[in-house]
């Protein structure tokens, strides 16, 4: 995995599967750990090293060293500590980060963290035990001591501070050695000779010769390890989080491992006694994306957004009544912000989730159809009053913080706002469901789903045609009016917090495309179902659309205008974005340049090559800015745009490394606390921190591998 002139310092968050929970550690000088049901990283000071003999403690430098350990609760000062900290700096560590690990390095110290991830099974039809297995709510940790060298015992520690500390051995009838916050978090090994629990006041106190180590009003807690001279030893430890009960409002819903597991002490047994089969899976990963032909910086940058992603998720069932099976629920946090399953997310972890898990893709899209979705009308920009027909569309988000908002409406949204952050995202939200939906249906053959929504097609379809225009001779094709939703005020697109140039939705370019690939979209579901006319229909609609875009192409800049009605002539990537839904389910090949929709990728490819140049949509280090017209670019975007760039336009990146190497800067020295971040500033997150939606990386995957002897990406 990537090793190269960059910092060791950057946190991942080490997350199971669907338990929004993360055990996050890696950036220097900061707090981390456990954290549960909030979207950052955790709070504790985490003390990982050894002492070898009675000299220094060599420890990691994951803690913030703002305290004073000889200063402790009720008024007591201890006797100040003899020997002091040496903590290792960025030259002493090696950091190696995989799919689903992430070794660190240092002296004589390895500790490696395994996130194991792989299909998600449909709880529906999956044995127990296998959803037992996929969803316990833990990962796991190999502590490695290496003193073949020394001729002094060496004592290994993995410890962390929080309030409310219990040791775990008392009760667990001495079946596992560690410490728990309460009953929500906490790490544990099994026992064996020299590996013991303690709690004390401060880390140094470990090691005060009391022989009481577990000293229950400590702060501090962990393990201790001891390794004779010229021996080598290897403790495994796993790391568990458990939230029992209903933990959601408005729908109310619990987590679904605990129909597996009852509390903190199970999901830790549990973890530790399949430990040969996590590991398998999580080198299964690593090897995978090992063998895949991306360059390193790719690989690490796919690998650092998966753990982002999982960090995020939540797999729940809703809490039914009178004796009923629990229902399978999918949800999604949106990283810091916590909104539930924002549909602007949940098309972009698409092609993540088709690959790992598509009963969630099915189970969102179903959700937004039976409680998010609702009907509008529309208006025309200036006509204060007037109301024509609208139809059916989808609110942005389900909810925030773990409550589910009221059906029809999101946390987000909100009326009387002129094409700014918060105003609703209506016509957005139509073409999302319509691309997933075609992908899902293309990607799974769920011919069950398809039948299910037969009707809501032609609705969606009639939804698109009113927010052009009402009279079916004026349309052209793309979005010219807005939901009745906005009051006074106008709709948005996902790139809210851009300026006009991707933030409007009247005549953006960028939206237009998703116009155009619903209607294809829709033409072909619509055939699939029987229904001809409707899909001439839409298939007439798409040619509209493709005319409204390659007629605004723009021959002295070289390409399309970010507003097509020439009020905003920035320049801007995603002009493209709409081109993948149809091509990945296989509508749209890297040879139809001369088929029905030919002059559209013809142009669209000279918009590309035109626009990706220093000055307009490259930054001077190289990466990539979505918009010549802001300095806001976003990870998740680029990645998706680089694939469709590579994979169906065949436009080659002049200097490809440099553009990828320029991205794992922004993510380690620009968003290093932060783990995985999304909205980038000039390289440095300015929101959308802790964020899941980096793996549309997952798509670089599925490009060609380079021809032999071909220079790699």
């Amino acid at each position: 995995m990537y090793v190269g002139d960059v910092s060791s310092s950057y946190n991942v968050q080490h997350a199971p599967v669907g338990a929004f929970a993360s055990f996050t550690l890696g950036s220097h000088h900061r707090r981390g750990g456990f954290a549960s049901q909030v979207g950052r990283p955790g709070q504790s000071n985490l003390y990982i090293g050894y002492r070898e003999g009675e000299s220094d403690l060599c420890c990691l430098p994951y803690f913030e060293a703002t305290h004073d350990p000889s200063t402790v609760p009720f008024g007591v000062t201890l006797e100040r500590p003899k020997r002091p900290r040496r903590v290792f700096d960025d030259r002493d560590i090696r950091r190696e980060l995989g799919w689903a690990s992430d070794t660190i390095r240092a002296g004589r110290l390895t500790l490696t963290i395994f996130s194991p991830f792989g299909p998600i099974p449909d709880p529906r039809t999956a044995p127990a035990a296998e959803v037992a297995l996929r969803s316990c709510p833990a990962v796991l940790a190999r502590l490695e001591l290496d003193n073949t060298g020394g001729t002094e015992p060496l004592t290994g520690f993995f410890a962390l501070d929080a309030a409310s500390l219990r040791d775990l051995e008392s009760t667990s009838d001495g079946r596992l050695i560690g410490v728990a916050h309460g009953r929500r978090w906490g790490f544990a090994s099994r026992p064996e000779p020299g590996v013991r629990a303690f709690q004390a006041f401060s880390i140094e106190n470990a090691f005060d010769g009391s022989a009481d180590r577990l000293f229950r009003l400590g702060k501090v807690g962990g393990l201790l390890v001891e390794v004779p001279p010229g021996a080598r030893r290897e403790v495994w430890i796993a790391l568990g989080f458990h939230d029992a009960g209903v933990i959601t409002t408005g729908i109310e819903a619990r987590y679904a491992y605990t129909r597996h597991h009852r509390g903190l002490e199970e999901v830790l047994s549990f973890a530790l006694d399949h430990r040969e089969a996590l590991l398998r899976e999580a080198a299964q990963r690593d090897e995978e994306l090992s063998r895949a032909p991306l360059s390193p910086p790719q690989k690490w940058l796919l690998a650092q957004a998966t753990h982002g992603y999982f960090g995020s998720t939540q797999w729940l069932d809703t809490a039914l009544e009178d004796g009923a099976p629990p229902a399978p629920l999918w949800n999604v946090n949106e990283g810091e912000y916590e909104m539930m399953n924002t549909f602007d997310l949940a098309i972009d972890h698409l092609f993540f989730e088709l690959r790992y898990a598509p009963w969630a893709v099915r189970n969102v899209l179903d959700l937004y159809v039976d409680r998010y979705s609702y009907r509008d009308g529309v208006k025309r920009p200036g006509a204060p009053g007037e109301l024509l027909p609208g139809g059916v569309s989808f609110t942005h988000d389900m909810g925030v913080s773990n409550h589910f908002s009221p059906p029809g409406y999101s946390s987000y949204e909100r009326p009387n706002l002129d094409a700014a952050c918060f105003s609703y995202m209506t016509y957005e939200q139509l073409t999302n469901w319509i691309c997933c939906a075609g992908v899902y249906v293309a990607r799974t053959g769920d011919e069950g789903f398809l039948a299910r929504h037969r009707g809501l097609l032609a609705e969606l379809l009639t939804s698109l045609l009113h927010r052009d225009a009402p009279e079916p001779d004026a349309r052209g094709g793309v979005m010219a009016l807005d939901s009745s939703r906005c009051g006074a005020g106008a709709e948005i697109t996902t790139y809210d917090s851009l300026d006009h140039s991707l933030g409007r939705a009247r005549s953006n370019l960028y939206l237009a495309g998703k116009s155009w690939a619903s209607y294809v979209i829709l033409a072909h579901l619509l055939e699939r179902c029987g229904d001809a006319a409707l899909a001439a229909e839409a298939s007439a609609a798409s040619r509209k659309a493709a005319r409204a875009i390659t007629s605004a192409f723009h021959e002295p800049s070289g390409y399309i205008p970010a507003l097509l009605d020439g009020s905003c002539t920035s320049a801007i990537i995603p002009a493209i974005e709409g081109l993948l839904y149809p091509h990945a389910m296989g509508l749209l090949s890297s040879d139809a340049a001369e088929g029905e929709h030919g002059e559209l990728l013809r142009v669209l490819r000279r918009h590309l090559q035109a626009v990706l140049k220093p000055g307009l949509c490259l930054f001077p280090e190289g990466g990539w800015k979505l918009s010549s017209s802001s300095d806001n670019s976003w990870m998740s975007k680029i990645a998706l745009c680089q694939h469709i760039a590579r994979a169906l336009l065949k436009v080659e990146e002049p200097d490809a490394g440099r553009h990828d190497e320029a991205h794992v800067r922004w993510q380690i020295e620009g968003s290093g606390y932060w783990a995985f971040s999304d909205q980038m500033q000039r390289g440095v997150p300015v929101g959308s921190r802790y964020y899941p939606r980096g793996v549309t990386a997952i798509l670089w995957l599925d490009e060609p591998s380079p021809a032999p002897g071909a220079k790699g990406r």
